[in-house]
């Protein structure tokens, strides 16, 4: 039950679900405003396809970054692996890469819109995948870096 509730929180209560709800609400809210915004712009074909890839690119970035967090190259004796506290750690990175799933999802999505006449919530949807996106890698390299840091302080110590 205590993992369940982790998992709840870290999924619920984080800087990824604020960009979703912060682009529902841009949606629902301002929606004029961003179609006043987005008029102006025209996106090339090859410009949209590298746009869109960029959760894609984080994503994979991600799985690739899992390793070195849930198993630092400093940590020769496992060290992290023994910590009382890792199975949260490797449930905030399941998280993570489960919100860069669904942001690689959103920006598949609005990839489907016509981007001759850009949508409000193409426009929206786009900008929440690549916002989310960057924030789960952000996450992940802060969790990666503060990983290794205390690794290093724990060997230090002995």
């Amino acid at each position: 039950m205590k993992r369940v509730a982790e998992f709840l929180r870290f999924f619920f209560v984080g800087p990824e679900m604020l960009v979703v709800v912060i682009g529902v609400l841009l949606r629902a809210t301002f929606s004029d405003q961003v179609s006043h915004l987005i008029s102006g712009i025209r996106i090339s074909d090859d410009q949209l396809k590298w746009v869109i890839a960029v959760p894609a690119a984080l994503f994979v970035w991600s799985l690739t970054a899992g390793r070195k967090l849930l198993f630092p190259e400093k940590d020769k004796e496992g060290i992290l692996q023994q910590w009382p506290d890792y199975w949260r750690l490797r449930l905030g990175f399941h998280v993570a890469l489960l919100w860069g799933f669904i942001f690689l999802s959103i920006s598949m999505a609005a990839w489907a819109g016509d981007w001759k006449n850009p949508s409000v919530t193409d426009a929206i949807l786009l900008a929440v995948s690549i916002t989310g996106s960057g924030l789960c890698a952000l996450s992940i390299y802060n969790a990666q870096t503060q990983a290794e840091e205390a690794v290093s302080r724990y060997k230090a110590r002995r």
